[in-house]
């Protein structure tokens, strides 16, 4: 496939001098959204667009206007200095495929280019040879969060994500996702047969092209415990369909019951007395199953803990992963990217937690990256 065509209509310098770090191939000219209305008027829309939202008092509506007289395949990346939460989610909605906040960053706008190529030449989600489990532990330690950095992650490095919810009470990771759960699954864990490929399209709710959502609607919450066998299956069903299982709210009884499938526990806790003491209660719980340790600071806390207690309290261990507060990680999370909240380092550490989980090192999109 010949290599796409990037077109950019951009105010401001940086933001130009940006685009052309990031593509030195790409067609860029001084201008908005509204310029690039004009231009695709005239002429046949290139494969992916970045259009400035900037200067435009209604640019909602030159986005629509783009989208009607562009091409059906061209791609819209958006671009502005308004950090709003409620016009990224409007221009998503819209048919935006991504919006990113000004000051740009060539390394952000690199990925999401490629994220674009990704997506357009394989729209077919390839043969799962090998499927991770992994159950992450700590409720009330940021488990969304962490469950959503290390799905967003995965989906960076070109895998295929289930994210497994099943506390039918008060599970919470779809809020942290921002997406609403499809209706099914309580029906899924009560037959107890799994689920075919169909039926698990059907039930996974879209977060990105490459991660998937299965959780109870909040509006049936307060269900009682569903049969554990149905977990079993379900998880099973999931192996062939996605790279990496991230399990969270799962009941001491289910955790019992799909013991054997579980890849990796990872434990969240925050950096208190409390945290690690429930963090130290797990280990002992899991036994000598494989796990790692996540120290999250969910909230700006004093530093209450030392390295020799945890030690201590960890039979000689430190945390895998430490990390850091991070006070813009709400905004982040709700606009889709919450990994581009941490800082690189942070990243990093994650990426080479991953790494591990999936037992493998660079994927193929990685490889084409570099």
């Amino acid at each position: 496939m010949a290599e796409p065509v990037l077109t950019a209509f951009v105010n401001d310098a940086d933001s130009r001098r940006t685009v052309r770090e990031a593509d030195p191939t790409a067609r860029v000219h001084q201008g908005t959204v509204r310029n690039a209305v004009r231009a695709c008027r005239g002429d046949r829309s290139t494969d992916i667009m970045i259009v400035d939202l900037d200067g435009e008092q209604n640019p909602l509506a030159h986005v629509a206007a783009l989208l009607e007289v562009c091409r059906p395949e061209s791609v819209i990346l958006a671009v502005g200095s308004d950090n709003n939460v409620s016009l990224a989610n409007d221009l998503y909605r819209g048919g935006v495929f991504l919006y990113l906040p000004k000051p740009l960053d060539a390394a952000n706008l690199g990925s999401a280019i490629h994220e674009v190529v990704a997506v357009t030449e394989d729209q077919s989600r390839p043969q799962i040879q090998a499927s991770k489990v992994v159950l992450v532990h700590g409720k009330g330690m940021g488990v969304n969060t962490v469950v959503a950095l290390l799905a967003h992650l995965a989906g960076d490095m070109g895998r295929y994500v289930s994210c497994l919810d099943l506390d039918a009470s008060f599970g919470s990771l779809s809020l942290a996702l921002d997406t609403e759960p499809e209706r099914g699954l309580a029906q899924v864990l009560e037959d107890g047969d799994g689920a075919d490929e169909l039926a698990l399209d059907r039930l996974q709710a879209a977060v990105t092209n490459r991660i998937g959502l299965l959780a109870h609607p909040i509006d049936l919450a307060g269900q009682n415990p569903l049969p554990e066998v149905g977990v079993v299956n379900l998880i099973r069903s999931l192996s062939s369909h996605a790279h990496l299982i991230l399990i969270c709210g799962a009941s001491l009884a289910q955790i019992a019951t799909i013991s054997h499938l579980i890849t990796c526990h990872v434990i969240v806790f925050e950096p208190t007395p409390a945290g690690v003491s429930v963090a130290a209660r797990w280990l002992r719980i899991l036994g000598g199953a494989e796990s790692a340790l996540v120290m999250n600071h969910a909230r700006p806390l004093p530093n209450l803990i030392g390295q020799d207690q945890l030690r201590n309290a960890f039979a000689g261990r430190l945390p895998e992963i430490a990390i850091p507060y991070v006070r813009n990680m709400a905004e982040s999370m709700a606009l889709g990217e919450p990994e581009r909240a941490l800082p690189r380092r942070d990243q990093d550490a994650l990426n080479g937690l991953l790494r591990t989980l999936l037992g493998a090192g660079a994927s193929q999109s990685e490889r084409a990256a570099e």
